[in-house]
């Protein structure tokens, strides 16, 4: 006997059978049970959920000769026989896709006037019914609004946003769900124990279910895949990744706590190492951003995320929860003009390599690369050439603020409207802040006295001129009109105001002196009265 897929030879012979379709099912039976038969269905839902096969198993209750007591077929009978076998002439399954011109749907509604061979029912079901052409949907509308009363119609899709409304509302619609991840893990098992198939491992049948994103059908079809590579009833975890093109369970923890932890070069290697091992670049991908929205989940409960070996221990410490959240969305858009560029591979390797060095992009100062080598020999007579190290750059005030408009931009516009009232001096220790704002502006500094913002500005202070917290004192003050008079104090949003004011009136002056201005002043014996700026 030929091998039947398991997709086949496991698609659901009774209503308990369907997996995941709870909702749908129960209805149907009701249906049954209480004789109240709409003349037209609509199943919708993603690909490989049942649409197809709870039509075809409705189909075989309404029509059985001997159904059971809970309303399922009995399998038994010519009807359901006949079902099976594709040979009903009372039950007719088209493809919306190869059968969707007019002509088709002209010759279906003929076939509709026909009283069935055998029993009450001749039942339609087709199959990606969005696929018919607007001109076959409109032959069919009032067929589908007044049947025959011994017809009924299923109609399935996979994307009723193309269906025309007239169509959607002479139907009984019903939405199938992508089937959780649990619920598919547990089918998986189901089979492989009727099998006789082995894992090695618990995580192999929760990945094939996780790979499936909510289809039976995928989920199964991926089995069959890693049943063929393995050739034997025991597989492993390298049948599952060696199979599907993905990258390996230790190869991804070590990967992903690279990211983390800011390991550029490891981080590099280890994509290279894949890359050499002919994993496919979209799939890598996948799994890095799956991996890294499984830390996020589980981020009140980092224990599991090192039980269930997705990063190493201590990945995650000095890591912030908005850390996380912007390497995942960094990587979430970068990835998707990434595997679309020229050349992916590298392209992808530079951005894995960004996200590594975040912190010293974000807070802005970049190691310098422009340094010239000097040339020496090494031991073995080769010209070697050694670059100093950068030398380590004063930071000041300003550059703080910058740092602070991206990381917290709503505490950065607040303390522009202070500035120092005394000269910053980092090797102080401990650096002492001191934030001045004028009497008129009590309220920012009441805004960043507030315990949970003083506290997390604090923390960016520390963080970004490079000191324990201990080791900061950061303090604010009102300063009167006489006090700001006495040692002319400025805030930096006053600061910036005037810097604009001067910029535009050189700007001013510039075009007032112009040589061309001036000749056409003299031409038209005339002044200039107003200069509007633009930006």
């Amino acid at each position: 006997m030929a091998y039947q897929v398991l997709a086949r030879k496991w698609r659901p012979k009774q209503f308990e059978e369907v997996v995941g379709q709870g909702h749908v099912t129960r209805t149907l039976q009701n249906a049954i049970k209480q004789d109240k038969l709409a003349h037209a269905y609509l199943f919708t839902g993603t690909r490989g959920v049942g649409k197809t096969s709870i039509a075809r198993l409705f189909a075989k209750a309404i029509r059985c000769e001997n159904r059971k007591p809970d309303f399922n077929p009995c399998l038994v009978c010519a009807s359901c026989k006949d079902i099976d076998a594709g040979n009903s002439m009372d039950y007719i399954e088209i493809d919306g896709a190869s059968n969707n011109s007019v002509d088709d749907v002209r010759a279906l509604i003929e076939n509709v006037n026909y009283l069935p061979s055998r029993g009450q029912y001749k039942i339609y079901v087709v199959d990606e019914v969005h696929m018919l052409s607007v001109s076959a949907f409109n032959a069919l509308l009032k067929t589908l609004e007044e049947p025959p009363a011994h017809a009924i119609f299923i109609l399935a899709t996979t994307d009723p946003q193309k269906l025309l409304g007239t169509v959607i509302s002479r139907c009984q619609r019903y939405d199938f769900k992508n089937v959780p991840v649990d619920i598919l893990k547990d089918h998986v098992i189901k089979i492989a124990k009727a099998e006789g198939i082995n894992f090695s491992s618990e995580k192999i049948p929760r990945k094939l279910a996780e790979l499936g994103k909510g289809s039976v059908r995928d989920t199964l079809s991926i089995f069959d895949q890693v049943l063929g590579l393995a050739g034997t009833n025991d597989i492993t975890e390298d049948n599952l990744t060696s199979a599907l093109g993905l990258a390996g369970t230790s190869a991804m923890k070590e990967l992903l706590t690279s990211i983390l932890v800011g390991k550029s070069q490891t981080c590099s290697q280890l994509f290279n190492q894949l890359v050499q091992e002919n994993i496919d670049l979209k799939k890598l991908c996948d799994q890095i951003l799956d991996g890294f929205f499984k830390i996020i989940n589980s981020i009140d409960d980092q224990k599991s995320l090192y039980t269930t070996e997705i990063i190493q221990e201590q990945a995650l410490e000095g890591i912030t929860i908005s850390e996380l959240f912007w390497i995942y969305e960094t990587l979430v858009k970068d990835f998707n003009w990434a595997l679309t560029s020229m050349n992916p591979e590298k392209v992808i390797q530079i951005l894995l390599q960004k996200v590594c060095l975040r912190r010293t992009i974000l807070r802005g100062d970049d190691l310098i690369v422009g340094e010239v080598p000097q040339a020496g020999k090494s031991e073995a007579g080769v010209t070697a050439y050694k670059v100093e190290a950068p030398k380590k750059l004063a930071k000041t005030w300003d550059d703080f603020l910058g740092y602070l408009r991206t990381a917290a931009p709503a505490t950065a516009a607040n303390l522009e409207h202070g500035n120092l009232i005394e000269e910053l001096d980092i090797n102080n220790v401990p650096l002492l802040i001191k934030i001045a704002f004028p009497e008129d502006a009590a309220v920012f500094k009441d805004y960043l006295d507030e315990k949970d913002i003083y506290a997390r500005l604090k923390n960016h202070l520390a963080d970004f001129f490079e000191t324990d917290i201990e080791k900061l004192q950061f303090k604010t003050q009102l300063l009167t009109h006489e006090e700001r008079k006495d040692i002319n104090f400025k805030t930096k949003v006053e600061i910036g105001e005037e810097a604009r004011r001067n910029r535009e009136e050189e700007r001013r002056q510039k075009i007032l002196n112009d040589p061309f201005v001036k000749e056409a002043e003299k031409l038209f014996n005339s002044k200039i009265d107003k200069i509007i700026l633009n930006d």
